[in-house]
């Protein structure tokens, strides 16, 4: 395992159009990718960064779970399991997911549920989920109480959720209607994404193809108490490009579908509106306090956004010149800190995916919310 003190693969850089320092954080020949934009892989003290990277380059080659500092120091292995990439894993790499103290990342392997100590790499297998995974199916992403205590683990191909204690490793297996995305953290409750979709290839007017779901019936995201109750309509999936929960609050954000060039806010009850419009809002994350978003941009890409919540002001952060094709590599998802002073974000601008961090300034944190623009002839819509 890769686990040198003060190890680095750092290249640092200004960005050239908004001057915002970049740290390209991993620079080995084979792909790098962060952690999911929608929940925090950034340490509340922002000392940390969780990443992946692939072993060796091969399509089906296993992914390490790396942490490294925020100025790309101390690149540190912390998991080196087995010889492939994970079946059921999110594009190959093994479902993690860091705690609310940034201390631990809890990391699903073979259906083996770990708990890994940030700072020494240490390993603690919690528990097994074998008699829980059933044929054809397999567990989602991990989602987190506003505790840290409970742990919800939805298993795709089957309505079942495991509901974890994860103090005593008691597991209850819960019925939702669908599949968990998420939990609020402001209140008792998950989102949950009920008639999950079917996706495959759509040939366009222009005789092109994309990928759309072709199910009849749209899926929706719901607001549930983990017991099944009180279920809340929130929104039909397709009102997003990709959405998030807003940091600790009880609202969506997201993404528009064209022609909206958005970013949706929702809340249960109430319409959904509109926080900010301008370029095609792609991919965004917002800061685990609710104050911040941040958003890629594609047709075309006008950098990576910094959206302030509370004045719906942005402005260009930097600009990840990835590819932005078909291939998930190529999308720099970007994601940012609790506090919002940092974004990382992906890129294969070098032509291999790797890991960057763009280090927000006070100024330009305060440009922001002073509603300056990117150039003079701009303007507000």
């Amino acid at each position: 395992m890769l686990q040198w003190k003060f190890f680095s693969e750092r290249v640092q850089y200004h960005d050239p159009t908004t001057g915002i320092k970049v740290i390209q954080l991993t620079n080995y020949p084979s792909p790098a990718a962060h952690f999911p934009y929608d929940w925090p892989s950034i340490t509340p003290d922002n000392h940390y960064i969780l990443l992946y990277a692939q072993r060796w380059t091969q399509r089906n080659a296993p992914w390490d779970i790396f942490r490294v500092e925020a100025d790309g120091l101390n690149l540190f292995q912390l998991t080196e399991y087995g010889d492939q990439a994970a079946d059921a894993g999110y594009y190959g790499r093994p479902h993690a997911t860091l705690t609310h103290d940034g201390r631990h990342v809890y990391v699903l392997w073979a259906d083996r549920l770990h708990r890994i100590d940030v700072e020494t790499g240490a390993d603690e297998e919690l528990l097994s989920l074998e008699e829980y995974a059933t044929p054809g199916s397999f567990f989602g992403r991990m989602c987190l109480d506003s505790t840290g205590k409970t742990m919800f683990l939805s298993r795709w191909g089957t309505s079942t959720t495991l509901r974890i204690r994860l103090d005593s490793g008691a597991i209850d297996q819960i019925e939702l209607g669908g599949i968990v995305l998420g939990c609020f953290q402001n209140d008792d409750r998950l989102e949950v994404l009920r008639n999950t979709g079917q996706v495959e290839p759509v040939t366009q007017a222009d005789g092109s193809r994309v990928f759309q779901n072709v199910n009849a019936t749209p899926s929706s995201v719901w607001s549930i108490r983990p017991d099944g109750t009180d279920a809340q309509f929130l929104s039909r999936i397709d009102q997003f490009g990709h959405h998030t929960i807003l940091g600790q609050t009880g609202l969506l954000q997201g993404t528009g579908q064209p022609p909206h060039r958005c970013i949706w806010i929702v809340e249960a009850g109430k319409e959904p509106h509109k926080l900010v419009e301008g370029p095609y809002f792609w991919h965004s994350g917002a800061s685990f306090n609710g104050e911040w978003i941040v958003a890629d941009t594609n047709w075309p890409d006008q950098g990576i956004q910094l959206i302030h919540v509370p004045t719906r002001h942005f402005r260009t952060l930097c600009h990840a010149r990835a590819t932005q094709d078909h291939v998930e590599y190529g999308h720099p998802h970007p994601t940012i800190s609790p506090d919002g002073k940092l974004v990382v974000f992906r890129s294969d601008r070098t032509g291999v995916s790797q890991v960057y961090v763009a280090h927000v300034t006070e100024e330009f944190r305060e440009s922001v919310i002073a509603g300056e623009l990117d150039r003079p002839r701009d303007k507000w819509i």
